[in-house]
């Protein structure tokens, strides 16, 4: 790997924002560009050399956020100028934009920069570098809780992968034996094989199976890495391992995660004075002989036990579930998908949906994915059923969210909900929680963790699940219509 430096970003005629310093670490170390179509910008070239950084074209690849030490991007000033200031990544725009699109509060000086060429890159001094990455702490790093729930979602954002193919997979497969097999003809032990009986649908639910058993271990290690970086990727892949094949499931993989990350740690404070010649070889050796030898213990002598209990009555709890108390957890799951569309409480109920599939229970998947196809399917409707609530480039780009909220992409309600969040938010929330108790009430099913309309033949009761549907986005537009103030052209 190149070494890393860090660079001084300043603003260029008629430019806003600035100067940025981006001290890139072993973990935030790419650098990803959104512009020209995957046209690599003038300024990329000297941003590399100088910083030793990865690039990375945003339109034909990807990278996780919580490897990013900026972005660059060519916007004239829509969406895209926000999208990185609100997560607080800095973001530079090589347009002379400054704070405009719907999420203009979140660009600031200290996050963005435009107008910017190769003549505004410039090696950073080593004294504003330290001030830099002090002030990046705060800000960034901020409260324990903050970093704690930018460690989980590390994990979660690499375990996804996993869960959407896996889980996709194994619907599939189910499907494939619905159309072929049935069910009728076959005794009660042979049903027991449904999923597998067919030779396509066996080879589709084995490949999807792997795959998901690769979902604890890959969150346990991907938490463990964001706290103590790459030695604790193996511990908590073997945390993650003895919880998946143990009792205490997606709640023990948590905690193994969090374990081995601040055990790595914490035996690098213990293996800090040994000699040299040893310290160079910790990583390979110490680390995770000591690492996994203590995990191991840890996990199945003291998280097992009691972790595996919850989980098991937790479980058993929510299969029996039934009535009011079904209908309840609908509401609630579906609703969380609305509150922040895409942030903590959305991602905490899509991980339980996910956990969920993986325990058994479909039910709450359903729930989770029509809360999250509401809020856009409900705006893109109220802005034709209310055009004076709406402003003309919101009416000209809000029926594009059809599309985004058929496929299970909440975060086309985005835009929306930061200007106005105080009225488009709890109608939102108010029509996505009826349809998840809709989806409850009717016991609908999704095996998939993914896919929107594109997985309703995995549906279980698809066409109730369609009203459902159909009912929470015709009350989220009403309700909008009610809220939403006028808006004066």
């Amino acid at each position: 790997m190149s070494e890393l430096r860090a660079i001084r970003i300043e603003r260029g005629p008629q430019g806003f924002g600035g100067p940025l310093i981006i001290r890139p670490t072993e973990q935030k170390n790419k650098v990803m560009y959104i512009t020209g179509g995957g046209t690599a910008p003038e300024c990329l070239k000297k941003i590399v050399e100088l910083s030793g950084m990865t690039p990375v074209d945003g339109f034909h690849g990807s990278a996780p956020e919580e490897e990013l030490a900026m972005v660059i991007v060519d916007c004239g000033g829509t969406l895209r100028c926000g999208i990185y200031p609100q997560k607080r990544i800095p973001t530079v725009n090589v347009m002379p934009v400054g704070k405009s699109g719907p999420l203009a509060n979140f660009i600031t000086e200290d996050i963005y920069v435009s107008a910017v060429t190769s003549k505004q890159i410039s090696l950073a001094e080593e004294g504003e570098a330290v001030q830099a990455a002090e002030v990046s702490e705060k800000k960034a790093g901020g409260s324990k809780g903050h970093q704690i729930y930018m460690q989980l979602m590390n994990g979660v954002s690499h375990m996804l992968p996993f869960v959407v193919g896996g889980g996709i997979l194994i619907a599939l497969a189910f499907l494939i034996d619905g159309l072929c097999v049935d069910m009728t003809s076959l005794t009660a032990e042979a049903r027991q094989s449904f999923g597998s009986i067919t030779p396509v649908a066996a080879t589709l639910k084995s490949i999807g199976n792997l795959a998901f058993g690769f979902m604890l271990p890959v969150l346990a290690g991907f938490i463990a890495m964001s706290i103590a970086d790459r030695p604790g990727l193996a511990v908590g892949f073997v945390g993650g391992a003895i919880a998946a094949n143990g009792k205490s499931g997606f709640l023990g993989a948590l905690v193994a995660g969090f374990l081995a990350g601040y055990l790595i740690l914490l035996l690098k404070k213990l293996f800090g004075k040994l000699p040299e010649a040893l310290e160079k070889i910790a990583p390979v050796l110490l680390y995770p002989v000591f690492g996994i030898l203590i995990v191991g213990l840890v996990m199945t002598f003291v998280v097992e036990p009691p972790i595996g209990a919850l989980n098991t009555a937790l479980n058993t709890a929510l299969t029996n579930m039934s009535g009011s108390s079904k209908v309840l957890l609908g509401i609630i799951v579906a609703g969380m998908m609305a509150v922040d569309m895409g942030g903590p409480f959305n991602k905490a109920a899509y991980v339980f949906g996910t956990a969920s599939i993986a325990a058994g229970n479909y039910g709450i998947m359903a729930a989770v994915m029509i809360g999250g196809m509401v809020p856009p399917c409900a705006i893109a409707l109220a802005s034709l059923l209310f055009k004076d609530k709406f402003t003309k480039t919101e009416r000209e780009s809000a029926p594009t969210n059809f599309i985004m909220g058929l496929a299970f992409i909440t975060e086309g309600a985005i835009p929306f909900a930061a200007s106005d969040p105080l009225h488009v938010i709890p109608a939102c929330v108010i029509g996505s929680g009826l349809a998840g108790a809709l989806s409850m009430a009717f016991n609908c099913t999704l095996m998939a963790p993914h896919g929107g309309i594109f997985v309703f033949p995995v549906v279980g009761n698809p066409l109730m699940y369609l009203v459902a549907l159909a009912v929470g986005t015709v009350v989220g537009a009403l309700m909008l219509g009610v809220l939403k103030k006028k808006i004066a052209e």
